[in-house]
């Protein structure tokens, strides 16, 4: 059942997050969306991104929604990712790093710049991915600048994350971490598979063509592929090697 209405609310997936519990408010889970999600959920709260504002909310045991604030941001806010308790915001200019207190309140931790580019982020316990693509960003954000590329900072002190390796990318979008793997959807190019275990050596697994990739959600079993027409399921059990197990068209 939580898979049938995970995939009836895919469509949605660029403005919003999937929520697998209808308990939320009781239990305490996270929201699980793609790294292009502009909102998420974190225990208790909802988190939206408006261009230049973060605003959470308190969802009630009933389901209410409960306004909790507003913390106004630098213009160009792209994407949300939550990690425990912290927040990663992906902008145009850069990543931020905010961490959520004990009323819900997200509070500024750092904040780390790159050339102005599309940018989605995803990020574990020690690293954040933050792909940069500028081949259709710079046209709507300026700059002169023609990079595309996955950037891998280290954020074990989230006070100064620090950016360690960068590796080239054709038109890098969405992202999804699946343990020491990372998907990389570039768009209509294709999906890429990384191992990240070293983030200084980087290893290409592979690189399915066969498949327009705009952002990816990775379940426990199941990797899903989000792409302009179709939803594709996948098993990863073989990271190398994905498995199709079916396709949703999108009208």
């Amino acid at each position: 059942m939580k898979r049938l209405l995970f995939l009836l609310l895919l469509p949605l997936l660029f403005m919003t997050c999937f929520v697998d519990d209808a308990s939320l408010a009781e239990t305490g889970n996270t929201g699980q969306g793609g790294s292009l999600a502009r909102f998420t959920i974190v225990g208790n709260y909802l988190y939206t991104l408006e261009p230049n504002a973060l605003k959470w909310y308190r969802i009630a045991s009933n389901g209410n929604l409960e306004p909790g604030g507003t913390k106004f941001v630098a213009d160009g806010k792209e994407t949300i990712f939550p990690l425990g308790d912290l927040l990663f915001i992906g902008a145009n200019d850069g990543m931020s790093i905010f961490q959520i207190g004990e009323n819900g309140a997200p509070e500024f931790q750092s904040e780390v710049f790159h050339i102005v580019a599309c940018d989605p982020v995803v990020a574990n316990d020690q690293y954040a991915y933050v792909t940069l693509r500028t081949e259709s960003c710079r046209n709507l954000f300026g700059g002169a600048e023609s990079e595309n590329l996955l950037n891998i900072y280290d954020v074990n002190d989230v006070n100064n994350p620090d950016i360690i390796a960068n590796y080239d990318m054709i038109s890098p979008r969405g992202m999804g971490l699946a343990g020491d793997y990372l998907f990389v959807c570039e768009g209509s190019f294709g999906l890429r598979t990384l191992n990240v275990a070293d983030p200084l050596n980087v290893e290409f697994l592979a690189f399915k063509e066969d498949i327009h990739a705009n952002d990816v959600i990775v379940l426990s079993d199941i990797l899903l592929v989000i792409g302009p027409d179709n939803i594709t399921q996948f098993d990863y059990s073989d990271p190398a090697n994905l498995v199709q197990l079916s396709e949703i068209k999108i009208e």
